[in-house]
């Protein structure tokens, strides 16, 4: 939500001199004025819904189908696949991708983030998806108006263009949020995305289990009138992944996260800088085993600049991770494939810590040993938290890898298996039924499950 007022605001209160009374202000006065601005706009979009659900019904009753948009800016975030896949072979949709810009981190990244989903989901999917922008000429193709419905997992509105969010979309289209990660993990999660209005303004808003569905109203009860617990439909794909090969060594996923500016970012988890060097040794040190390595897309782009190691140092540590022969370096795009072929995973990224839940097989979580991660933790992820393994040292990631991904000796299982059916795993493999049912049930019956 960015306007006139928000703009104000932010000159007004650059003027106090005092960083953290600065801070403290321009939050009361911007938490202000997005109260006021969902207040007049939440009701508003209701009222569109209700009109949008009965022409719906008109144009089902009339034998037609409903045209449906999957609205993507990275291949990798698309958790709404299932869905899509199972609306391509029902007679009641006519389902389409529309792949928008990534426009939050320059030029070059949205050019090069737009050809890798639009490579990747058209070798898929090929005539059913659509660009929506040409990064040569800077034309936006309009998606307004040419969908019933739209799936969207954008949630932040300086990811993509403003004519892509929901905000713009709900004006003419049922708009249902399927957030791309796994979802209330976090206590910044908890302050701020709850009050997100591409969330607050969506028609539906599907979460991964009541914990979360519970702890989002009760901080903002607006999303009483849009949040479903349904599951997570984005990992029902990991159940029809082909069985691979059978295998003889170990594969091990080693997966670090974006957020390496401890001041700056608001959810702060990577320790990769902590790391780095020891990554590049872990493949020698056990020749036996098999290593993915996967960055988060974000994460060599934000190495790459200047405040970090910039690109000939980024470029090399990439080189020699490559140079491994016994390491595939992953940069992107589709990882069930890989979820399912693994053994283990070391990581610090967000929604692995639940979604690796999914594979029955371990984990090892990286934390700074000083409390970071801990205290951004909120109830649900704490019990995440309590039944993986953990590590803040080389050492401790060596002992992993060795013991627990090599030796297979996994204590930890049965209890973490028996906490993952019971809280994590959520009407799995079928939450993506469960989400169409819900949909249609709005539609057809104004109901909100």
């Amino acid at each position: 939500m960015k306007n006139a007022k928000t703009s104000i605001i932010r000159l007004l209160t650059a003027l106090i001199p005092a960083k953290g009374l600065r801070r403290r202000i321009r939050r009361r006065l911007m938490d202000a004025e997005r109260d006021a601005w969902l207040a007049k706009n939440v009701p508003e979009a209701r009222r569109r819904y209700a009109r949008l659900e009965a022409a719906c019904r008109e144009k089902l009753a009339a034998g037609g189908r409903l045209s449906v948009a999957f609205v993507v800016c990275d291949a990798s975030m698309f958790s709404g696949e299932s869905v899509f896949q199972a609306m391509l072979s029902d007679g009641r949709f006519d389902p389409f991708i529309a792949v928008v810009p990534r426009v939050s981190r320059g030029e070059e990244f949205l050019k090069a983030s737009l050809e890798k989903t639009l490579s990747s989901l058209r070798a898929k999917f090929g005539g059913a998806v659509r660009c929506m922008y040409d990064p040569a000429t800077g034309a936006a193709r309009p998606l307004e108006g040419a969908a019933d419905v739209v799936f969207t997992s954008i949630v932040y509105q300086d990811q993509t263009l403003e004519q892509y969010t929901t905000v713009r979309l709900s004006r003419t289209a049922l708009v249902v949020c399927l957030y791309y990660g796994y979802g209330g993990l976090f206590k910044s999660n908890e302050r701020k995305t709850v009050f997100l209005p591409d969330i607050v303004c969506s028609w539906r808003y599907f979460v991964s289990n009541e914990a979360t569905r519970r702890l989002w109203v009760e901080r903002n009860p607006a999303l009483a009138g849009n949040t479903v617990a349904a599951g997570y439909c984005k990992m029902d794909r990991l159940a029809r992944v082909p069985a691979g090969a059978p295998r003889t060594r170990a594969r091990i996923i080693v997966a670090p996260h974006h957020t390496i500016d401890r001041k700056a970012d608001a959810l702060s988890l990577s320790t990769f800088l902590e790391h780095a060097d020891f990554f590049l040794r872990l493949p020698e040190m056990f020749p036996e085993a098999d290593f993915v390595f996967r960055p988060h897309p974000l994460l060599f782009a934000r190495l790459a600049t200047p405040k970090w190691w910039g690109p000939e140092r980024t470029a090399e540590y990439e080189r020699r991770m490559k140079a491994h022969a016994n390491v595939e370096f992953q940069q992107g795009g589709d990882y069930f494939g890989t979820f399912a072929e693994s053994d283990a995973l070391v990581h610090d990224c967000g929604s692995f810590l639940a979604e690796y839940f999914y594979t029955g097989r371990p984990q090892c979580y990286l934390s700074d040993g000083k409390g970071t991660l801990e205290a951004q933790l909120l109830p649900f992820s704490e019990r995440l938290y309590a039944n993986v393994y953990h590590a803040t040292t080389d050492d401790e990631i060596a002992a992993f890898v060795r013991d627990v991904a090599i030796a297979g000796r996994d204590p930890m299982k049965p209890a973490r298996d028996e906490f993952a059916a019971a809280e994590v795993c959520v009407n799995h493999p079928n939450a993506t039924a469960r989400v169409i049912d819900a949909v249609m049930n709005g539609i057809e019956k104004g109901t909100l499950t």
